[in-house]
């Protein structure tokens, strides 16, 4: 593409919705250690000096496709909520299922805390907090409209708590070749754990604990 200046706000939002799809084709391909702005620039068709003008790393760009991830992932599980009764084994079931519609937000989840944020700016890493706190907000709201037993301090509990099993577990679970030809021998069998239902069960063991002891 011959580069024309943003001018306007409408196209400075194109520019960057370019830059963050290009990142998004590359995520599809590369892992984030691979990824690099020498690539994403070359991906969008833009001069790594124009990249620069509208993001300062490749983990801003990163943050801005997880935000659009979880703002899409909260909808998801509002819609798949509307007004339905759950028992808790439901509830996990269901938790579970709108999760795995959105592997990509739990791809770039398990990488948070050890890549993204740790190699942030302050602004950025401050702009997004703050958009968790706001979803964190809305989700605290669903789950008690599900379970009224549970206060706002167990609801949150309840999400901070199943996102670090989630990352746990899924780094545990998402596997290399060579990691899964080590579970083949049969000494090792045993110790191989399935992500869906180490999850799901520990999601019940949590709600069931919170809902029924406020000062847990």
């Amino acid at each position: 593409m011959t580069w024309e200046r943003a001018r306007t706000e409408q196209q400075k939002q194109q520019r960057i919705q370019e830059i963050i799809d290009a990142t998004a084709r590359l995520y599809q391909e590369r892992s984030f250690e691979e990824i690099t702005f020498a690539l994403i620039a070359k991906e969008a068709k833009f001069t790594r000096s124009n990249l620069y003008k509208y993001f300062n790393s490749k983990e801003e760009i990163f943050f801005e496709f997880l935000k659009y991830d979880i703002v899409t992932w909260r909808k998801d599980f509002v819609s798949s909520v509307c007004d339905k009764a759950f028992s808790v084994e439901e509830f996990a079931e269901m938790w579970f299922e709108v999760q795995q519609r959105h592997l990509r937000m739990q791809d770039l989840i398990s990488i948070l805390y050890a890549h993204l944020e740790k190699k942030s700016s302050l602004e950025t890493l401050v702009s997004f907090k703050k958009m968790v706190v706001s979803e964190f907000g809305i989700l605290c709201g669903v789950l008690q409209s599900i379970f009224p037993k549970l206060s706002v301090a167990n609801a949150i509990k309840f999400l901070q708590i199943q996102l670090a099993l989630s990352i746990g577990l899924y780094t545990m679970t998402d596997l290399s070749p060579t990691q899964e030809k080590v579970f083949e021998i049969t000494e090792f069998a045993h110790l191989k754990m399935g992500y869906p239902q180490y999850f799901k069960q520990s999601l019940v063991y949590m709600l069931r604990g919170l809902i029924n002891d406020s000062k847990v």
